[in-house]
């Protein structure tokens, strides 16, 4: 193997490139430094029900109360759904199960999950081969669920050692994608990505236990397979440098090619490429194409049922030893470019995380946290007959039937196999990452560009309204990223296309075979603007699902009504038209309140996108006579969670971090305050008949708007309000003393 310091330095810098990390942090749930406890208390017949082997196939959930213990704190969750849960672990002795926490109680979380899913890890003596696996994932940056040991008891009884392993579901894919509103498939077996015809309900049929190999997961009233349908037509029926324009256009293909390098090497023959299971892919819709994600990890790094030698198997020819086709790994293995970055990044792989020394003491220090926990884990013995010396013992040597071998000696061995192996091919240099910000009247163009070796160069062409194409070279810094800024100064469209040359004279283009392009727009475009948004929103305004959600607020600074339908907001440079604004006729100096919470399914009012926290990309477009042209466009930075960035002055202002939430009002009134100088108090909130009003002070006036911003009442009085005739929703009341303006929020039943 060449293991060169470029190759390494190369390897780390894509790790830690422009683009950041798709998965969320550890948080709260999935800090796996200490091993939480999690108790379930229910009905006793229930439970007995629910264990009873005759009912292994019961999806029935039980109701149930949830104690979840960390250090010192204990959190209490009643009405949650309990039942079990997997495929063949449901006839094991050592059960899973899943925690359903919004089953009773509609949007009920606990930190942001709606599911909870419990594995026994019954085939593996070390309860930690998935995690591990996992963890992989996750620092790559493919999208995949986090994971935690977990410590469970069911009405007082200690059940054993379990891993929480991140329930895959829109809040799944809410947390990693810009808009969680596309198809989300799960594939199980025997999906095998054969190609059977033009028609995509072949896709959705049943197999021959009654369940679907390409199960849709989400959008199940439109239960649309065209997109998945055409994914394996591609997949199977195009070939050579249109294989490749294709697959690239609705396949992220170079993550899937981390994916199969870490399958090789930990040996996941459960999933697709050998078994024909264990997947999920996801169509992003604002990239308008499939990502792969990882499922169901135990059975890996030397587990073994079919008497393989896992460890010495070819990584090149991975898929044979099951003797059928396997198009989602045979079509990019037989393909030298896409074969090239395959070796590229299992090189990497190898001397990053998969080195064994590195390796085996993350391995120790884990083994460390859980030892305690499962030398009383009873029930980890009752499917194979381990006992805790076993466990102890596993890590480094066999205990015979599917475990030949042991989880360090595993990764010794594949790590010296793979490194015989690997074929070091010339890397055709590629665009890692590339990222569009507008500016007022500017564009940002961002580029990563790769090569095993050195970039020697990366021009950016770019062509107005069909004109010849202009080349503008890119420097890239030590990290091989480079930027440009282009002036806007026409209207129309843009295309562009970035070509990479490496020091031998190889040049490659992204995108690949179709040109990227960006509306510049005509003038004039309507008097709307974005005037206040919130990103991260726990606590402050409640939509009419009782959710606490992103929202935007639009804001009329003209002097006419302006009709809404035809335009657009997206947090997609590249997408303008990505979510439509509802029928509504907004006024002069009326406000409009929308839900960004990649939801629409709730109504006119609610995006298909969410905003991001860490900051992105936010912009207001008009219609597509008007090419789109951008109306108000900014990329706004880190948000503060429950603080809300406003325009100040309102309407036509920079963009301010606010002390105090307007949605619906002026910002002017109360941006700025630091500290009131009344003490204000509504009840009851909710309210349905009488509302009534405490403070330290006299108002001259209270005023009731809806959350649209339209005045619905006025008062002088200072005590009580009848709101029994109101509509039922979110309601603002503005208090003036006579010299400042208090507003507070109350919703009617």
């Amino acid at each position: 193997m060449r293991c060169t310091i470029t190759s390494i330095l190369l390897f780390l810098t894509w790790i830690s490139g422009l683009c950041q990390n798709i998965n969320p942090d550890a948080g709260y749930i999935y800090d796996d430094s200490i091993v939480p406890k999690i108790e379930i208390f229910m009905e006793q017949d229930s439970l007995d029900e629910l264990l009873d082997w005759d009912n292994w196939d019961n999806n029935h959930e039980y109701p149930a109360t949830m104690i979840y213990s960390k250090s010192t704190v204990i959190d209490t969750i009643s009405n949650v759904g309990f039942r079990l849960r997997g495929n063949t672990s449901r006839n094991a002795a050592k059960k899973s199960f899943k925690i359903a926490i919004n089953s009773f109680i509609k949007g009920q979380n606990y930190y942001g999950l709606e599911k909870i899913n419990l594995n026994g890890e019954h085939n593996d003596p070390t309860i930690m081969r998935s995690k591990i696996c996992f963890d992989i994932f996750n620092d790559l940056g493919i999208p995949s669920s986090r994971s935690v040991h977990t410590r469970l008891f069911i009405n007082g009884e200690y059940k054993g050692l379990y891993i929480h392993v991140e329930h895959i579901d829109e809040e799944f894919l809410q947390l990693r994608f810009d808009d969680a509103s596309g198809n989300l498939y799960k594939c199980l077996y025997p999906a095998d990505f054969i190609y059977k015809g033009d028609d995509p309900l072949l896709y959705a049929e049943l197999n021959s236990w009654g369940n679907q190999r390409y199960a849709l997961k989400t959008n199940l009233d439109e239960y649309d397979y065209s997109d998945l349908a055409h994914f394996i037509d591609v997949l199977n029926n195009y070939s050579g440098e249109e294989f490749k324009c294709e697959i690239e256009r609705i396949f992220d293909v170079d993550a899937y090619l981390k994916v199969i390098a870490v399958d090789v090497l930990t040996a996941n023959w459960d999933g697709p490429i050998v078994n024909k299971n264990n997947c999920y892919l996801y169509h992003d819709p604002t990239e308008d194409r499939f990502v792969y994600i990882p499922y169901d990890l135990d059975n890996t790094l030397g587990v073994d049922f079919f008497n393989v030698n896992w460890a010495q198997s070819d990584i090149y020819n991975w898929s044979d030893i099951s003797n059928e086709y396997r198009p989602l790994y045979k079509k990019f293995m037989n393909d030298v470019e896409y074969r090239s970055r395959f070796s590229f990044y299992l090189e990497g792989l190898l001397n990053e995380y998969f080195e064994p020394v590195e390796l085996a003491a993350k391995i120790g220090s884990l083994r460390s946290l859980i030892a305690q926990y499962r030398a009383n884990d009873s029930y980890a013995s009752d499917d194979y007959g381990w006992s805790y010396d076993d466990f102890i013992n596993s890590f480094d040597g066999s205990l015979g039937g599917h475990v030949k071998v042991g989880l360090r000696e595993y990764i010794t061995e594949r790590y010296s196999s793979a490194t015989d192996q690997l074929q070091i091919i010339d890397l055709m240099p590629f665009v890692k990452y590339e990222n569009i910000i507008w500016g007022s009247n500017e564009i940002l163009f961002e580029v990563q560009a790769f090569d095993d070796n050195q970039v020697a160069e990366v021009k950016l062409y770019l062509s107005k309204n069909g004109e010849p194409w202009d080349s503008v070279p890119i420097s890239l810094d030590t990290d091989w990223k480079g930027k440009y800024v282009y002036n806007v100064n026409q209207s129309g469209q843009l295309e562009y296309y970035f070509e990479v040359t490496d020091d031998g004279g190889q040049s490659s283009y992204f995108p690949r075979c179709q040109d990227g392009f960006l509306y510049l727009g005509y003038q004039p475009v309507p008097g709307i603007v974005i005037n206040e948004f919130l990103a991260s929103n726990t606590n402050d305004l409640i939509d009419d699902y009782g959710e606490n959600e992103d929202w935007i607020e639009l804001y009329n600074i003209s002097d006419e009504t302006i009709d809404l339908s035809n335009l657009y907001l997206s947090d997609d440079v590249s997408n303008p038209n990505k979510w439509s604004l509802p029928n509504v006729g907004l006024a002069p100096g009326e406000f409009e309140i929308i839900w960004a919470d990649s939801d629409n399914g709730q109504g006119s009012l609610h995006t298909n996108f969410k905003l991001s926290k860490e900051g992105e990309f936010l912009g207001l477009f008009d219609s597509k006579e008007n090419n789109y042209a951008p109306i108000d466009t900014f990329t706004f930075p880190s948000q503060d969670e429950n603080k809300s960035y406003a325009r100040l002055p309102n309407g036509v202002g920079d963009f301010t971090q606010s002390n105090y939430n307007t949605p619906g009002t002026n910002n002017d009134e109360v941006l700025g305050i630091e500290e009131s100088s009344f003490f204000l108090e509504v009840y009851p909130n909710p309210v349905s008949g009488i509302l009534h009003i405490e403070s330290n002070v006299k108002f001259e006036s209270i005023h009731i708007y809806n959350i649209h911003g339209v005045g619905i009442l006025t008062s002088k009085s200072n005590n009580q309000i009848d709101v029994s005739s109101f509509l039922s929703g979110v309601y603002f009341l503005k208090f003036w003393n006579g010299q400042e303006n208090q507003f507070i929020k109350f919703i009617k039943m």
